[in-house]
Protein backbone atom coordinates (compact mmCIF):
# COMPACT_ATOMS: atom_id res chain seq x y z
CA UNK A 1 0.00 0.00 0.00
CA UNK A 2 2.35 2.67 0.58
CA UNK A 3 5.14 3.65 -1.49
CA UNK A 4 7.12 6.25 0.63
CA UNK A 5 7.42 6.38 4.52
CA UNK A 6 8.93 9.46 6.35
CA UNK A 7 10.32 9.69 9.72
CA UNK A 8 10.79 12.47 11.97
CA UNK A 9 14.68 12.78 12.78
CA UNK A 10 14.80 14.39 16.79
CA UNK A 11 13.23 11.90 19.21
CA UNK A 12 12.24 9.25 16.85
CA UNK A 13 15.02 7.91 14.62
CA UNK A 14 17.49 9.01 17.27
CA UNK A 15 17.41 10.81 21.20
CA UNK A 16 18.48 13.78 20.89
CA UNK A 17 16.92 15.89 23.61
CA UNK A 18 19.90 17.14 24.88
CA UNK A 19 20.84 18.63 21.80
CA UNK A 20 18.44 21.51 21.20
CA UNK A 21 21.07 24.14 21.52
CA UNK A 22 23.88 22.54 19.18
CA UNK A 23 20.83 21.90 16.76
CA UNK A 24 19.24 25.48 16.47
CA UNK A 25 23.13 26.90 16.17
CA UNK A 26 22.95 25.13 12.74
CA UNK A 27 20.55 27.86 10.97
CA UNK A 28 22.82 29.25 8.34
CA UNK A 29 26.47 27.62 9.69
CA UNK A 30 26.86 24.64 7.27
CA UNK A 31 30.69 24.20 8.41
CA UNK A 32 33.10 21.44 8.76
CA UNK A 33 33.62 22.54 12.08
CA UNK A 34 29.97 22.83 13.23
CA UNK A 35 29.46 19.45 11.40
CA UNK A 36 32.34 18.19 13.44
CA UNK A 37 31.21 19.68 16.42
CA UNK A 38 27.35 17.43 16.49
CA UNK A 39 29.59 14.73 15.62
CA UNK A 40 31.35 14.68 18.74
CA UNK A 41 28.10 15.93 20.87
CA UNK A 42 26.21 12.59 19.22
CA UNK A 43 28.60 10.16 20.32
CA UNK A 44 28.71 11.08 23.48
CA UNK A 45 25.82 8.47 23.95
CA UNK A 46 23.71 5.45 23.18
CA UNK A 47 21.31 7.49 21.00
CA UNK A 48 19.59 5.16 18.16
CA UNK A 49 15.79 4.44 18.56
CA UNK A 50 15.70 3.04 14.80
CA UNK A 51 18.66 0.79 14.45
CA UNK A 52 20.30 -0.04 10.79
CA UNK A 53 19.16 -3.49 11.37
CA UNK A 54 15.35 -2.27 11.84
CA UNK A 55 15.13 -0.16 8.82
CA UNK A 56 17.04 -2.95 6.75
CA UNK A 57 14.03 -5.01 7.93
CA UNK A 58 11.77 -2.52 6.67
CA UNK A 59 13.41 -2.09 3.46
CA UNK A 60 13.96 -5.95 2.98
CA UNK A 61 9.96 -6.79 3.35
CA UNK A 62 8.99 -3.91 1.52
CA UNK A 63 11.64 -3.49 -1.59
CA UNK A 64 9.67 -0.29 -3.19
CA UNK A 65 8.87 1.54 -0.34
CA UNK A 66 10.73 4.47 -0.45
CA UNK A 67 12.55 5.86 3.29
CA UNK A 68 13.31 8.99 4.02
CA UNK A 69 13.08 12.14 6.62
CA UNK A 70 11.36 14.86 6.80
CA UNK A 71 12.78 17.28 10.16
CA UNK A 72 12.62 20.61 10.77
CA UNK A 73 16.05 20.72 11.92
CA UNK A 74 18.97 22.32 9.89
CA UNK A 75 20.51 20.50 6.76
CA UNK A 76 24.12 20.42 8.54
CA UNK A 77 22.66 19.15 11.81
CA UNK A 78 20.47 16.52 10.12
CA UNK A 79 23.45 15.24 7.63
CA UNK A 80 25.86 15.05 10.59
CA UNK A 81 23.11 13.04 12.76
CA UNK A 82 21.84 10.70 9.94
CA UNK A 83 26.04 10.25 9.00
CA UNK A 84 26.93 8.90 12.80
CA UNK A 85 23.12 6.97 13.24
CA UNK A 86 23.16 5.28 9.86
CA UNK A 87 26.63 5.34 8.24
CA UNK A 88 26.10 2.27 6.26
CA UNK A 89 22.41 3.23 5.57
CA UNK A 90 21.18 5.31 2.03
CA UNK A 91 17.92 7.14 2.77
CA UNK A 92 15.97 7.83 -0.12
CA UNK A 93 15.26 10.88 0.21
CA UNK A 94 15.93 14.03 3.28
CA UNK A 95 13.74 17.07 3.78
CA UNK A 96 15.26 19.58 6.38
CA UNK A 97 14.39 22.87 7.71
CA UNK A 98 16.20 24.53 4.83
CA UNK A 99 13.98 23.09 2.24
CA UNK A 100 10.87 24.50 2.72
CA UNK A 101 9.53 27.63 2.96
CA UNK A 102 7.52 26.59 5.79
CA UNK A 103 8.19 23.51 8.01
CA UNK A 104 6.29 21.51 10.63
CA UNK A 105 3.20 21.88 11.22
CA UNK A 106 2.87 22.69 8.01
CA UNK A 107 3.34 19.60 4.93
CA UNK A 108 5.16 21.28 2.61
CA UNK A 109 8.12 19.29 3.40
CA UNK A 110 5.98 16.08 2.86
CA UNK A 111 4.76 17.03 -0.82
CA UNK A 112 8.05 17.73 -1.74
CA UNK A 113 9.33 14.26 -0.96
CA UNK A 114 6.12 13.40 -2.85
CA UNK A 115 7.16 15.17 -5.86
CA UNK A 116 11.05 13.83 -5.92
CA UNK A 117 9.34 10.51 -6.61
CA UNK A 118 6.51 11.30 -8.51
CA UNK A 119 3.90 10.16 -6.20
CA UNK A 120 -0.06 11.69 -6.16
CA UNK A 121 -1.92 9.44 -4.30
CA UNK A 122 -2.31 10.91 -0.32
CA UNK A 123 -2.94 7.72 0.75
CA UNK A 124 0.55 5.66 -0.39
CA UNK A 125 2.64 7.97 2.28
CA UNK A 126 2.66 7.25 5.92
CA UNK A 127 4.40 9.87 8.68
CA UNK A 128 6.24 8.86 11.72
CA UNK A 129 6.87 10.93 14.58
CA UNK A 130 6.93 11.44 18.19
CA UNK A 131 5.09 15.07 18.56
CA UNK A 132 2.08 17.06 17.94
CA UNK A 133 3.80 19.11 14.87
CA UNK A 134 4.64 15.46 13.00
CA UNK A 135 0.53 14.55 13.17
CA UNK A 136 -0.25 18.35 12.20
CA UNK A 137 1.40 18.08 9.10
CA UNK A 138 0.69 14.64 8.49
CA UNK A 139 -2.78 15.88 8.49
CA UNK A 140 -2.24 19.31 6.81
CA UNK A 141 -0.30 17.16 3.70
CA UNK A 142 -3.39 14.67 3.56
CA UNK A 143 -1.33 11.24 4.23
CA UNK A 144 -1.45 8.56 7.27
CA UNK A 145 1.00 9.15 10.28
CA UNK A 146 2.24 6.95 13.27
CA UNK A 147 2.75 8.57 16.63
CA UNK A 148 5.89 6.86 18.08
CA UNK A 149 5.81 6.98 22.27
CA UNK A 150 9.23 4.95 22.66
CA UNK A 151 11.45 8.19 23.56
CA UNK A 152 8.23 9.52 25.89
CA UNK A 153 9.32 7.33 29.10
CA UNK A 154 6.87 8.04 31.88
CA UNK A 155 6.23 11.93 29.77
CA UNK A 156 2.85 11.05 28.65
CA UNK A 157 0.97 13.74 30.05
CA UNK A 158 4.03 16.59 28.75
CA UNK A 159 2.37 14.91 25.39
CA UNK A 160 -1.36 14.78 26.15
CA UNK A 161 -1.66 17.34 23.33
CA UNK A 162 -0.39 14.35 20.45
CA UNK A 163 -2.52 11.86 21.65
CA UNK A 164 -5.64 13.96 21.19
CA UNK A 165 -4.79 14.36 17.53
CA UNK A 166 -5.84 10.87 17.27
CA UNK A 167 -2.80 9.51 15.00
CA UNK A 168 -3.70 6.75 12.27
CA UNK A 169 -1.25 4.42 14.82
CA UNK A 170 0.33 4.78 17.94
CA UNK A 171 2.86 2.27 18.63
CA UNK A 172 5.41 2.18 22.13
CA UNK A 173 8.26 0.35 20.60
CA UNK A 174 9.92 0.40 16.38
CA UNK A 175 9.53 -3.12 15.98
CA UNK A 176 6.01 -2.50 15.68
CA UNK A 177 6.43 -0.04 12.61
CA UNK A 178 6.05 -3.19 10.07
CA UNK A 179 3.21 -4.26 11.45
CA UNK A 180 1.56 -1.18 10.32
CA UNK A 181 3.07 -0.65 7.17
CA UNK A 182 1.68 -4.27 7.03
CA UNK A 183 -1.84 -3.31 7.47
CA UNK A 184 -2.45 0.11 9.15
CA UNK A 185 -6.11 -0.38 9.55
CA UNK A 186 -5.39 -2.82 12.20
CA UNK A 187 -4.11 0.37 14.55
CA UNK A 188 -6.28 2.32 13.05
CA UNK A 189 -9.59 3.58 15.47
CA UNK A 190 -12.26 0.59 15.64
CA UNK A 191 -15.15 1.76 13.15
CA UNK A 192 -12.28 3.53 10.64
CA UNK A 193 -11.01 -0.11 11.28
CA UNK A 194 -14.24 -1.62 10.64
CA UNK A 195 -14.88 1.04 7.17
CA UNK A 196 -11.52 -0.68 5.85
CA UNK A 197 -13.18 -3.85 5.89
CA UNK A 198 -10.52 -5.16 8.27
CA UNK A 199 -11.64 -7.88 10.83
CA UNK A 200 -8.85 -8.22 13.00
CA UNK A 201 -7.41 -5.33 15.42
CA UNK A 202 -5.12 -3.89 17.82
CA UNK A 203 -6.39 -5.45 21.14
CA UNK A 204 -8.27 -4.01 22.71
CA UNK A 205 -10.32 -2.72 19.88
CA UNK A 206 -9.26 1.08 19.57
CA UNK A 207 -11.66 3.91 20.90
CA UNK A 208 -9.59 6.60 21.92
CA UNK A 209 -10.17 9.17 25.08
CA UNK A 210 -9.55 13.17 24.03
CA UNK A 211 -10.17 15.47 26.81
CA UNK A 212 -12.31 17.91 26.58
CA UNK A 213 -12.76 21.54 28.28
CA UNK A 214 -15.54 24.24 28.82
CA UNK A 215 -14.52 27.74 27.38
CA UNK A 216 -12.92 30.34 30.21
CA UNK A 217 -15.58 32.71 28.72
CA UNK A 218 -18.00 30.46 30.15
CA UNK A 219 -17.75 29.24 33.40
CA UNK A 220 -14.34 28.96 35.46
CA UNK A 221 -14.03 24.98 35.27
CA UNK A 222 -10.85 23.64 34.24
CA UNK A 223 -12.14 19.93 34.15
CA UNK A 224 -10.84 17.75 31.58
CA UNK A 225 -13.85 16.24 30.48
CA UNK A 226 -12.98 12.48 29.12
CA UNK A 227 -14.93 11.91 25.61
CA UNK A 228 -14.03 8.24 24.10
CA UNK A 229 -14.71 8.40 20.19
CA UNK A 230 -15.25 5.49 17.38
CA UNK A 231 -12.93 7.30 15.09
CA UNK A 232 -12.26 10.48 13.32
CA UNK A 233 -13.68 12.89 11.14
CA UNK A 234 -11.75 15.50 9.31
CA UNK A 235 -14.17 18.65 7.71
CA UNK A 236 -14.95 22.33 8.50
CA UNK A 237 -11.46 23.52 8.00
CA UNK A 238 -8.77 24.09 4.60
CA UNK A 239 -5.88 22.86 6.46
CA UNK A 240 -7.39 19.27 7.15
CA UNK A 241 -9.23 19.25 3.47
CA UNK A 242 -6.71 17.02 1.81
CA UNK A 243 -7.14 13.92 4.44
CA UNK A 244 -10.79 14.49 4.24
CA UNK A 245 -10.53 13.68 0.55
CA UNK A 246 -9.68 9.73 0.85
CA UNK A 247 -11.11 9.36 4.70
CA UNK A 248 -13.65 6.66 4.66
CA UNK A 249 -15.37 8.19 8.08
CA UNK A 250 -15.85 11.48 6.94
CA UNK A 251 -17.48 10.27 3.67
CA UNK A 252 -19.65 7.97 6.12
CA UNK A 253 -20.53 10.77 8.12
CA UNK A 254 -21.62 13.62 5.65
CA UNK A 255 -23.56 10.68 3.74
CA UNK A 256 -25.71 9.50 7.06
CA UNK A 257 -26.37 13.64 7.93
CA UNK A 258 -30.01 12.58 7.57
CA UNK A 259 -30.25 8.67 7.79
CA UNK A 260 -32.67 7.04 9.46
CA UNK A 261 -30.68 3.93 9.29
CA UNK A 262 -26.74 3.79 9.61
CA UNK A 263 -24.31 1.66 8.45
CA UNK A 264 -23.51 -1.45 10.01
CA UNK A 265 -20.09 -1.24 10.65
CA UNK A 266 -21.75 2.03 13.15
CA UNK A 267 -23.91 -0.43 15.62
CA UNK A 268 -20.37 -2.78 15.55
CA UNK A 269 -18.25 -0.40 16.90
CA UNK A 270 -20.40 1.37 19.64
CA UNK A 271 -21.57 -2.50 20.29
CA UNK A 272 -18.15 -3.12 20.66
CA UNK A 273 -17.23 -0.24 22.78
CA UNK A 274 -19.98 -1.02 25.64
CA UNK A 275 -18.59 -5.14 25.27
CA UNK A 276 -14.99 -3.35 26.25
CA UNK A 277 -16.11 -0.55 28.23
CA UNK A 278 -19.15 -2.59 30.36
CA UNK A 279 -16.99 -6.53 30.86
CA UNK A 280 -19.09 -7.01 33.80
CA UNK A 281 -22.43 -6.47 32.20
CA UNK A 282 -22.77 -10.27 31.81
CA UNK A 283 -22.32 -10.34 35.23
CA UNK A 284 -24.29 -7.78 37.51
CA UNK A 285 -24.72 -3.91 37.27
CA UNK A 286 -27.24 -2.03 35.13
CA UNK A 287 -26.58 0.30 32.15
CA UNK A 288 -28.66 3.34 30.48
CA UNK A 289 -27.77 3.99 26.73
CA UNK A 290 -29.06 7.10 25.50
CA UNK A 291 -28.15 9.72 22.78
CA UNK A 292 -27.63 13.44 22.14
CA UNK A 293 -31.41 14.38 21.18
CA UNK A 294 -32.45 15.74 18.06
CA UNK A 295 -33.13 19.27 17.78
CA UNK A 296 -37.03 20.41 17.60
CA UNK A 297 -38.11 20.19 14.37
CA UNK A 298 -35.46 18.31 13.04
CA UNK A 299 -35.36 14.12 12.28
CA UNK A 300 -34.67 12.05 15.16
CA UNK A 301 -31.34 10.55 13.72
CA UNK A 302 -29.23 9.63 16.66
CA UNK A 303 -32.78 7.68 18.23
CA UNK A 304 -33.04 5.81 15.49
CA UNK A 305 -29.24 4.73 15.75
CA UNK A 306 -30.27 3.66 19.21
CA UNK A 307 -32.88 1.52 18.69
CA UNK A 308 -30.58 -0.16 15.39
CA UNK A 309 -28.17 -0.72 18.51
CA UNK A 310 -30.56 -2.50 20.53
CA UNK A 311 -31.52 -5.11 17.66
CA UNK A 312 -27.45 -5.66 17.63
CA UNK A 313 -27.53 -6.56 21.06
CA UNK A 314 -30.76 -8.68 20.41
CA UNK A 315 -29.27 -10.36 17.57
CA UNK A 316 -25.89 -10.84 18.85
CA UNK A 317 -28.01 -12.86 21.70
CA UNK A 318 -25.93 -10.53 24.28
CA UNK A 319 -25.88 -12.43 27.70
CA UNK A 320 -26.35 -9.13 29.59
CA UNK A 321 -28.78 -7.69 27.48
CA UNK A 322 -31.48 -7.59 30.54
CA UNK A 323 -29.76 -4.89 32.62
CA UNK A 324 -29.22 -2.70 29.75
CA UNK A 325 -31.84 -0.03 29.09
CA UNK A 326 -32.45 1.81 25.80
CA UNK A 327 -33.77 5.21 26.06
CA UNK A 328 -33.90 7.63 23.16
CA UNK A 329 -35.90 10.19 25.02
CA UNK A 330 -33.71 10.65 28.42
CA UNK A 331 -32.51 14.10 27.02
CA UNK A 332 -34.43 16.62 25.27
CA UNK A 333 -33.64 20.38 23.94
CA UNK A 334 -36.19 23.39 24.85
CA UNK A 335 -37.68 25.12 22.77
CA UNK A 336 -35.59 28.01 20.91
CA UNK A 337 -31.85 25.84 20.86
CA UNK A 338 -30.04 26.47 17.68
CA UNK A 339 -27.88 24.58 15.62
CA UNK A 340 -24.50 24.78 16.18
CA UNK A 341 -23.33 24.22 12.38
CA UNK A 342 -26.07 26.24 10.37
CA UNK A 343 -25.46 29.38 12.60
CA UNK A 344 -21.91 29.50 12.64
CA UNK A 345 -21.77 29.57 16.47
CA UNK A 346 -18.27 30.16 18.20
CA UNK A 347 -17.01 27.71 21.00
CA UNK A 348 -18.33 30.10 23.72
CA UNK A 349 -21.80 30.39 22.04
CA UNK A 350 -22.15 26.58 21.40
CA UNK A 351 -21.77 25.82 25.39
CA UNK A 352 -24.23 28.83 25.90
CA UNK A 353 -26.60 26.94 23.16
CA UNK A 354 -26.52 23.50 24.98
CA UNK A 355 -26.33 25.06 28.76
CA UNK A 356 -29.64 26.60 28.38
CA UNK A 357 -31.42 24.52 26.35
CA UNK A 358 -30.40 21.17 27.18
CA UNK A 359 -32.27 19.07 29.86
CA UNK A 360 -33.36 15.17 31.17
CA UNK A 361 -36.75 14.92 29.99
CA UNK A 362 -36.67 11.64 32.04
CA UNK A 363 -35.13 11.61 35.17
CA UNK A 364 -36.69 8.97 36.97
CA UNK A 365 -34.61 6.43 34.75
CA UNK A 366 -31.48 7.21 36.10
CA UNK A 367 -32.23 8.66 39.75
CA UNK A 368 -31.01 5.56 41.23
CA UNK A 369 -27.88 6.29 40.98
CA UNK A 370 -27.55 4.00 37.29
CA UNK A 371 -24.54 4.41 35.07
CA UNK A 372 -25.05 5.95 31.65
CA UNK A 373 -23.62 5.81 28.58
CA UNK A 374 -24.35 8.72 26.29
CA UNK A 375 -23.63 8.53 22.23
CA UNK A 376 -23.00 11.82 20.14
CA UNK A 377 -22.26 11.36 16.20
CA UNK A 378 -19.84 13.92 15.90
CA UNK A 379 -17.80 15.93 18.79
CA UNK A 380 -16.53 19.06 18.25
CA UNK A 381 -16.30 21.58 21.21
CA UNK A 382 -17.39 18.41 23.20
CA UNK A 383 -20.62 21.08 24.48
CA UNK A 384 -23.35 18.58 23.97
CA UNK A 385 -21.60 15.54 25.31
CA UNK A 386 -20.14 17.23 28.53
CA UNK A 387 -23.28 19.20 29.54
CA UNK A 388 -25.27 15.72 28.65
CA UNK A 389 -22.97 14.30 31.43
CA UNK A 390 -23.09 17.05 34.15
CA UNK A 391 -27.01 17.63 34.12
CA UNK A 392 -27.43 13.45 34.43
CA UNK A 393 -26.03 13.60 37.52
CA UNK A 394 -27.47 16.44 38.90
CA UNK A 395 -30.51 14.14 38.06
CA UNK A 396 -29.19 11.52 40.38
CA UNK A 397 -27.30 8.84 37.53
CA UNK A 398 -24.34 7.13 38.67
CA UNK A 399 -20.84 7.28 36.12
CA UNK A 400 -21.63 8.71 33.20
CA UNK A 401 -19.96 7.80 30.22
CA UNK A 402 -19.31 9.96 26.73
CA UNK A 403 -19.16 8.36 23.76
CA UNK A 404 -18.96 9.95 19.81
CA UNK A 405 -19.20 7.75 16.88
CA UNK A 406 -15.93 10.32 15.53
CA UNK A 407 -13.75 12.95 16.64
CA UNK A 408 -13.54 16.14 14.61
CA UNK A 409 -9.97 16.79 14.22
CA UNK A 410 -10.45 20.57 13.77
CA UNK A 411 -7.91 23.42 12.66
CA UNK A 412 -4.59 21.85 12.52
CA UNK A 413 -2.61 25.06 11.15
CA UNK A 414 -5.08 27.28 13.22
CA UNK A 415 -6.05 29.60 10.48
CA UNK A 416 -8.96 31.38 10.14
Amino acid sequence: MFKLCLFDLDDTLVKTEDLEKIRAAGKDNDTKEYRAKVGRAYLLRDREVYTEEILGEIRKEFPDLKLGVFTRSPRAYAESILQHAYPLFKWDVVITYDDVKRTKPYGEGIIKAMDTFGIERLDHVLMVGDQESDIRAAYNAGIAVVLDTTTWGDRTYDNWNSIGRIPDAIIQSPDRLIQVIRSIPKFQPDLERLLAGESESVIPRRFDRVGKFIPKLVVKDTTSYPVFCCGRSFAGYKSISEREKWHALSKSIQVNKESKVFPAEWVESVYGFVRQKYPDLSFGGNLVISVIPHRPGRVPRLENLLKQLEGHFEEKAFVGLKRITFEPELLAYKDGVQSNHKEHLSAEERFLNVRNHLYVKKPGVVNDGKQVLVIDDVCTTGASLIYAGKFLQAAGSGAVTRLAISMNIGNVLYEK
